[in-house]
């Protein structure tokens, strides 16, 4: 609604009968002094009046203030009301003068523009190539799958579920999903995206393990009791029992819904065909990846550039020489961008969005009993609480980020809807406290051990301080850095490392992170060395007498009750549970969930963050134009 026509109809509001009474109370003449007036004037004495006139008069005096208090309760009401009216108003004229402010700009500009490569900078090639169904790595699917990739569903600003290569998606009751396939969606070998081509990857995902020997990608059908293609354009499928989060898996990064072409899974770690707004051209490792926009595309209108390049920069600070140079069009400061540096950039023309990454760096422990001596301590609870009370999350988060990331308050992501805002389930630092821990588990003498890294920078800087904190309190750890796929590779072996201190992606639903942690746990405790990294899942019929074992699998148990739930409301309760478990056994500590910060130059437009999910709106290249074409 225009300003225009909100005044208009606030002037010609009508004076109803309750305005009558309240202006009639102001002026003293309450709902009595109305209906007599109504009635006109009696001056005979009649013979059924037969209350004196004193009498008569307090009645009346009575009714006044009866009706006075209960007009004055209306009042308030009314006004309440109409501020709420007005503010809503308000809201509506500014999106209408935001809206019309866009579209002036897109005018002036001759509007969205075809044409123009996108240079762009990742810290590391795909780790484990572009087959989403086997890759673990958030960094292989946001700078290089998502854009190959089109996921079956995705979502909008605020979390919610949108179509994609999934056109629309019922749920008739609380086991059962149905997707309806997008008319007309092709891969880019011209292969229909039917529901024929769902059924095959579907069952290529049930049927293949990951990189890491888990099943991190199979989420959104682990809980499948059957699934099929009813008919080209229908696939559903039916749960063996309620499962909330099943759509979110469904839109993660990575993820079920990632589809490749049928024709294609054998060769897509090096030559992935999908049905996203990029075709893959050529990757040259430790160079570039190059893809092509691909007319095919379904939703093609949405996509203004010509192509793609990633250029594959591992040193932030080269990264970011070459995006001041000009070589570069967008650009991300893993570690967040501070107020000079944005007043920099913005007094350079450049432009730049903020917010919370769904990122953050937590710690493993080794549970694993077969760990090499001296590996596993940390088996013990004592120090694993002493771990969390060395930390000052506070001063990591202002050490790496200068303040601009968010300090944990829980196994989650804190932007997560399921963690009050006001809870802090990891306390103050106290290391005081920390060093009557250790000495109770009888390390008063000091704790040894190694601690893995990622060896990118956004990583180093967080961890860095962690191990310095660690230190301070007489927990040494030989602090080792490596890539990412070196340091898994070790992590999952489980036998010569003590604490693991790496990055992790924070979906907008907590079970997609909590859930295989657990899972992860239990499978490296006993699967290594002997059989191998994660060869099979402990088992308390094996290992009666593992009492941390019990404990993992009473707190994975609550875990599993909070997924089961299709409200988000009646999750939250079952996730305080799981935090407080989280709380009392410390299975994992999380450290600092990091800054978004993306700056582009001033040619591009279409530049907008998404806000709980830290990248930007088509991730980094959808919905994007130059201005200078």
């Amino acid at each position: 609604m225009s300003e225009r026509n909100y005044w208009q109809r606030m002037k010609h509001r009508q004076l109803s009968r309750r305005s009558l009474l309240r202006a009639s109370a102001r002026a003293g003449v309450g709902a009595a002094g109305l209906a007599l007036v109504g009635c006109g004037g009696d001056d005979d004495d009649d013979d059924d009046d037969d209350q004196p006139a004193a009498a008569q008069t307090q009645q009346q005096a009575d009714q006044q203030q009866q009706a006075m208090q209960q007009d004055q309760a209306e009042q308030q009401a009314e006004q309440q009301a109409m501020q709420q009216e007005d503010q809503e108003q308000q809201a509506a004229v500014a999106q209408a003068q935001q809206q019309e402010q866009a579209q002036q700009t897109a005018q002036a500009t001759g509007g969205p523009k075809r044409g123009g490569i996108l240079q762009h900078s990742w810290f590391e090639d795909p780790s484990g190539g572009f087959d989403p169904h086997i890759g673990v790595s958030g960094g292989d699917a946001l700078g290089y799958w998502q854009h190959i990739y089109d996921r079956l569903i995705g979502f909008d600003s605020q979390a919610r579920v949108t179509p994609m290569l999934a056109s629309n998606i019922e749920i008739p009751d609380d086991v059962t999903y149905i997707f309806t396939m997008r008319d007309g969606a092709i891969f880019h070998d011209g292969a229909p995206v039917d529901a024929n081509a769902v059924q095959l990857n579907m069952e290529r995902i049930r049927d293949t393990e990951d990189l890491a020997g888990g099943t991190r990608n199979r989420g959104g059908i682990a809980k499948a009791a059957n699934f099929e293609a009813t008919d080209a354009s229908t696939w559903k499928m039916v749960n063996t029992e309620p499962f909330g989060p099943t759509l979110v898996f469904f839109q993660q990064f990575p993820g079920t819904g990632l589809l490749i072409s049928p024709e294609h899974f054998d060769t897509a770690i090096t030559n992935p065909v999908g049905a996203g707004h990029l075709k893959h051209v050529v990757h040259e490792p430790g160079e570039r990846w190059v893809g092509e926009r691909w007319d095919g595309y379904w939703d093609n209108e949405n996509v203004h550039l010509d192509g793609f390049v990633q250029n594959i920069i591992p040193d932030q600070n080269t990264a970011l020489n070459a995006y001041l140079n000009g070589d570069i069009d967008i650009f991300f400061p893993t570690g967040g961008i501070n107020s000079d540096f944005r007043a920099d950039l913005e007094a350079d023309g450049r432009q730049v969005i903020q917010g919370t990454a769904q990122t953050w760096t937590m710690s493993w422990f080794n549970l694993n009993p077969n760990a090499n001596e001296g590996m596993n301590i940390f088996r013990d609870p004592r120090l694993r609480h002493a771990y969390n009370k060395a930390l000052d999350r506070n001063a990591i988060n202002d050490v790496a980020w200068e303040g601009l990331g968010q300090p944990a308050r829980a196994n989650v992501s804190v932007e997560s809807w399921a963690l009050p805002k006001d809870k802090n389930y990891y306390g103050e630092q106290d290391q005081q406290m920390a060093h009557e821990l250790m000495d109770a588990a009888g390390f008063g003498d000091g704790v040894k051990g190694v601690q893995l890294s990622f060896t990118a920078e956004f990583q180093t800087v967080v961890t860095e301080p962690v191990n310095a904190q660690l230190r301070d309190v007489g927990i040494e750890m030989e602090f080792i850095k490596g890539t990412e796929a070196v340091i898994i590779d070790r992590l999952l072996a489980s036998t010569d490392w003590t604490i693991s201190t790496l990055s992790w992606e924070s979906p907008f639903d907590p079970d997609p992170v909590l859930r295989p942690k657990f899972e992860g746990l239990q499978n490296w405790m006993y699967g290594s060395p002997e059989g191998g990294p994660r060869t099979g899942r402990a088992d308390l019929s094996q290992y009666p007498n593992d009492q941390v074992l019990a404990n993992l699998q009473s707190t994975e148990q609550l875990v599993w009750d909070a997924a089961i739930p299709a409200s988000q409301d009646d999750r939250i309760p079952l996730y305080e549970k799981v935090f407080e478990a989280e709380a009392e056994h410390m299975w994992s500590a999380y450290i600092a969930q990091w800054p978004a910060g993306w700056t582009a130059q001033e040619h591009v437009e279409g530049f907008e963050l998404i806000p709980f999910f830290g990248f930007p709106k088509g991730l980094g290249y959808k919905y994007l134009w130059f201005n200078n074409i």
